[in-house]
């Protein structure tokens, strides 16, 4: 870890610094390659949704003989059309299976449970039959809907007020990786999609955004001391601040990341489908955030700002003078400006407000404080002047 800080140290301070918005093109072509992988999932597999958006039945048979194969067949006698079976195990011990039905009729039901607790030698009391309609399921689709439109707006008028247009575009690029690359996840991996699927797809939306604004205030900050002073074009000081923001973004997220791997790995081994859900939508959710707010949000940013005209050109005055240097053999302005910056950046974070800057050379001597704070100074007798 102390290595982990060291590194840190030097990425912010420039001495060490990764192409990132440079290979953009790079980052491109993976995440559209991810992406068509994503909506091919989509399109070949399909997302299934369980019970509580279509409707349907789930019988409950806790049992310690009866097999999902078994309870697969006696469904298919009695003329139950493609039903899910699943085997449970019981904290404490114990085990059950579970079978989720389409809409069914009473009559099918009811013979469809006699027979599973024949077959599993349980008495028929202790099986239990819940019944979903889906039309809840729909209305909590509606509301997610409805949820995900209004966090998008408030997410780009909230970036074009207080950063910039441009900043809100990217992060919605980025959004939308994330949320098409989790939804594909889903789709190849054949998990239903329930109410605390949709918990976590709402989740992951919050936290995605929180990487993409950390690293955008760093490339406002940087924008303000680097480029408007004419020391380093938009797409360096952009992708300084990617490397700032590096190590912090990946210890966010690994922090985050351990507990959702632990409970997808409890929820996998005691067959808690609900945990399941939850927590791979998370754990896909924010690795794909995190990943997509350093290779996708700030890269698309750079792309957009270079369009226009005075970014352009000031980067072609900058690349133009960093070759001359080279060419006489001097170190290119662009290489010393990224350590005088971030100096003067992390000193102007360190000092506080009411205290004023040191006298420099050609300008006046900063009064020289005498006494306590808030007393007056007395005059000296005279016999003690000079």
């Amino acid at each position: 870890m102390a290595g982990l800080g060291s590194l840190g140290n030097r990425l912010y301070r420039g001495e060490v610094s990764y192409q990132i918005v440079g290979r953009r093109k790079r980052w491109v072509s993976i995440f559209g390659a991810v992406l068509l992988l994503a909506i091919l999932g989509l399109l070949v597999r399909g997302l299934h949704f369980s019970v509580e958006f279509r409707g349907g039945s789930v019988i409950t048979v806790p049992s310690a003989t009866l097999t999902t194969d078994r309870a697969t067949s006696i469904a298919a006698a009695d003329g139950v059309p493609a039903p899910t079976v699943q085997e449970q195990r019981i904290v404490g011990g114990g085990r059950q299976i579970t079978v989720t039905t389409t809409t069914i009729t009473s009559d099918t039901q009811r013979k469809l449970t006699a027979d599973l607790a024949t077959a599993g030698g349980a008495d028929l009391s202790k099986v239990t039959v819940e019944q979903q309609g889906a039309e809840w399921g729909h209305e909590v689709s509606n509301r997610a809907i409805q949820a995900l439109i209004i966090f998008l707006a408030l997410l780009a008028a909230y970036l074009a007020i207080f950063f910039e247009w441009k900043m809100a575009v990217a992060a919605l690029a980025s959004l939308i990786n994330v949320i098409v690359i989790t939804v594909g996840v889903y789709a190849w991996s054949g998990l239903e999609v329930s109410p605390s699927t949709v918990v976590g797809f709402l989740t992951i939306l919050g936290y995605a955004m929180y990487d993409a604004v950390v690293v955008f205030d760093k490339v406002k900050e940087n924008k303000r001391h680097l480029v408007d002073q004419g020391r380093m074009g938009y797409g360096q000081a952009a992708n300084l601040a990617v490397n700032q923001t590096l190590v912090r973004s990946l210890n966010t997220s690994l922090i985050a990341l351990i507990p959702v791997a632990a409970l997808l790995f409890g929820g996998t081994i005691s067959q808690a489908t609900v945990l399941q859900d939850l927590a791979l939508a998370l754990l896909v959710g924010i690795g794909a955030g995190t990943v997509s707010s350093i290779l996708v949000a700030t890269p698309t940013l750079v792309w957009l700002k270079e369009l226009e005209p005075a970014v352009r050109a000031q980067e072609q005055r900058l690349a133009a003078k960093s070759a001359a240097d080279r060419k006489a053999g001097k170190v290119p302005a662009a290489a010393t400006a990224t350590a005088t910056a971030t100096a003067a950046v992390a000193a102007e974070s360190a000092q506080p407000a009411d205290e004023k800057p040191a006298a420099t050379a050609g300008s006046a001597a900063a009064p020289v404080q005498r006494g306590p704070r808030n007393q007056p100074v007395r005059n000296q007798p005279r016999s003690k002047r000079r």
